[in-house]
């Protein structure tokens, strides 16, 4: 896709990082999104459902408990923004018809994606499935939510601190290569100051997704009318990230965010403070966010990663290794953190005890 950020950029002048994050992850055709296996070990990048089928049982589990709390809402629909391949929810299915078959059949599953392809691999994996590419197409019911993964991938704008001004980070053609990308500061201070919250002195490149503070202006809304919850898991900004988290990855490996659009996952840490702050300004109750092994661990992981090395005891190796990646400090355990979106008169969801 290089050369359709070099003859956009001809066109039109420097562009905005949200503007190529979306058309490197999600143009039709040739997104990144839209390539052949990018989930998975022989993808690019592995997420907490391809690691072991236990997260998705567990997430599948927490739904049930939950909907029981609330007295079980008739149509409940099990909603996963993003979704990749279609395994959590698989999994998570799969946990909640060996639970409870009741709410397994009143259940209307439903994925929020844009890519063709992976649109199509969650009809393999979960084949009743109902896929919108919007949130605003959902009907009108009690919603049991989930979005892992998913935020992280959302365009973001950034701004970078030049003479104690902010000004917008842009992306142009290098004028000593013209087949090469560079980033650039625009012109003149960015008129977006005025939207930003407090930013401490030590922040040299701010990061803001206005995307993901309608989505969760949305979800509040659409919990506030009907009811249900939204569990958020993603990848935290970190308070020492002064310069931006924007990544790019390729075969398990970070690359230049630059090199080769269309073939990278291109994300940033998602703020939680700001998902936070948008939800309870919309009449949310939200717990968390804690971190993901924490959470994981109060709901049950261990006990349910036992069972499954005593039925799979020539495998206890690689159940031990998947165990490591989900819940170790420095990887995604550490790395990840959980929010919880409820309404206000709701009954307070579990696995924020002891926090």
């Amino acid at each position: 896709m290089k050369e359709h950020f070099i003859e956009k950029i001809k066109m039109q002048g420097p562009i905005s990082i949200s503007e190529y994050m979306t058309d490197n992850n999600i143009a039709p055709i040739k997104g990144y999104y839209n390539l052949d296996n990018t989930i998975g070990k022989n993808g690019d990048f592995i997420t907490s459902p391809e690691i072991s089928q236990v997260f998705g049982e567990l997430i599948g589990l927490y739904h049930t408990n939950y909907w029981h709390l609330c007295k079980n809402p008739k149509n409940p629909l099990f909603i996963e923004l993003g979704g990749g391949n279609g395994t959590m929810m698989k999994d998570a299915l799969r946990a909640i018809n060996k639970v409870d078959k009741n709410l397994r059949k009143l259940i209307n599953p439903i994925f929020i994606e844009t890519s063709k392809n992976l649109k199509q691999r969650q009809r393999e994996n979960v084949p009743e499935a109902i896929i919108y590419d919007d949130l605003q197409k959902l009907p009108n019911h009690f919603i049991q939510l989930t979005a892992n993964e998913f935020f992280d991938a959302l365009p973001i704008k950034q701004f970078i601190k030049m003479n104690n001004n902010w000004y917008e980070r842009l992306i142009d053609i290098d004028p000593n290569n013209n087949e090469k990308l560079r980033f650039i500061a625009s012109k003149n201070p960015t008129k977006y100051i005025k939207f930003f919250p407090k930013i401490s002195n030590k922040i040299k490149i701010f990061e803001f997704c206005s995307s993901a503070i309608s989505l969760i202006t949305h979800i509040s809304n659409k919990i506030k009318s009907y009811g249900g919850i939204a569990i958020i898991i993603d990848y935290s900004l970190n308070t020492d990230d002064h310069y931006g988290s924007l990544q790019a990855i390729n075969k398990h490996k970070y690359s230049n965010p630059l090199d080769n659009p269309g073939f990278i996952d291109l994300s940033a840490r998602v703020n939680f403070d700001i998902l936070k702050k948008t939800a309870l300004q919309n009449g949310m109750n939200v717990h968390g966010p804690i971190k993901q092994n924490k959470f994981l661990k109060n709901i049950g992981i261990d006990i349910r990663f036992k069972q499954l090395i005593k039925n799979n005891p020539n495998i206890k190796k690689e159940i031990n290794a998947s165990y490591e990646k989900l819940m170790s400090e420095n990887e995604m355990g550490g790395l990840f953190k959980v929010m919880i979106i409820t309404k206000k008169s709701y009954p307070a969801p579990d696995g924020f005890q002891n926090v």
